[in-house]
This record gives structure tokens, sequence and C-alpha cells, in this order.
């Protein structure tokens, strides 16, 4: 028994030895799944992605060639100006604006990565931090809201939301649209 218990402890701190080399402690940067958080109060909608870039826009680099910038632009375009008519949709009777909107990017070069192993297994990796704010002139409480992120982003293969409010849930969405109960 100390056998398994002695393997399963060195197991452990290799993964996570190798995930801090890639400069990832205990956050996974997994291809196709986004977290999302929601927050919801009175009539404030807030917002924040986290996900591989690659889940976005194809590539996890800094985009260089057009056809990069393009996906890149398109991406920063839909969530900056498309965010409530494509990504989150809300009943337009409750006259929802984004009020604020970020899309970046974080690039983890190799360069940055220490040992010389590391270096060669890491390549490049980068996430997409977007966050935004919406506010209404209704309150939200109890109204519904389609998230198509993954209808917009087919790379997306799963999301996992948490809604903060007067309770918080966590619901993974697995389908292109999925409506949610605020």
């Amino acid at each position: 028994m100390k056998k398994i218990s002695l393997v399963l402890s060195l197991a452990l701190l290799m993964n996570i030895a190798h995930a801090e080399s890639h400069g990832k402690s205990k956050g996974a940067h997994v291809h196709g799944t986004i977290k999302i958080e929601m927050a919801v109060e009175g009539k404030s909608l807030d917002l924040s992605i986290d996900g591989p870039a690659e889940s976005f826009v194809g590539f996890e680099y800094t985009p260089k060639t057009a056809n990069e910038k393009k996906a890149w632009s398109d991406a920063e375009s839909t969530w900056n100006k498309q965010l409530l008519s494509k990504l989150f949709i809300l009943d337009k009777s409750l006259g929802c604006k984004i009020v604020s909107a970020s899309f970046k990017q974080e690039v983890e070069e190799a360069d940055s990565i220490n040992s010389r192993e590391a270096k060669k297994e890491a390549g490049v990796h980068s996430d997409i931090n977007a966050e935004a704010k919406v506010t209404c002139s209704k309150d939200l409480a109890g109204q519904n809201l389609v998230v198509a992120l993954k209808k917009n982003f087919p790379k997306i293969k799963k999301l996992a939301v948490e809604l903060l409010g007067t309770e918080t849930k966590t619901i993974d969405i697995n389908s292109d649209e999925q409506t949610i109960k605020l």
C-alpha cells in the first residue's frame, strides 16, 4: 500500500512540476474548453471568459499572416461589437447595451521558460481573456440568456459556465446554443 501511495504522490508531483514549467499552475489549458463566469446583479451582467486562443482563432501565437490577423480581428470584433447579437443573446425588450468590452490574447512564448527541455516541449501557448459589462433598462433576474459561443467559434467543444447571482450555478454547455435562466 505504501508503494502505491508513493507512486501516486510522485506522479502528482511530476504533473504539477510539468504544469508549472509550462507557465500553468493549477489552471488547465485544455484546447476546446472555455471557462465563462457571469455575474448578474439587477440590471447588470458582467462576463469573463478564459480559454486557449486556439479555440477562438485557430492558433496560439501572435498573428503574423494576413489570414491570421483577419481571424484575430474578426474574433475581437465579434466580442466587442456583436456580443449581444451573436454570443450572449438577451430579449431586445430588456434594452441591453455593452458598456465595456475587452478581448485580449496572453501569449506565453517558449522563450519565457527557463528549462531547455521545457522549452522544447512547450512551444507557444496563449489564452484569450475577455471581459464585458452589459447594462439593461430592465432587471435581469429570471430572464433568459442564450449562450451561442460554440455556434460562432466552432473550435470550442465545451463551455463551463459559472453563474453568480442570488445563487451560484455551474453549467456545462455541450451544444451550439443553450438558454440559461438568469
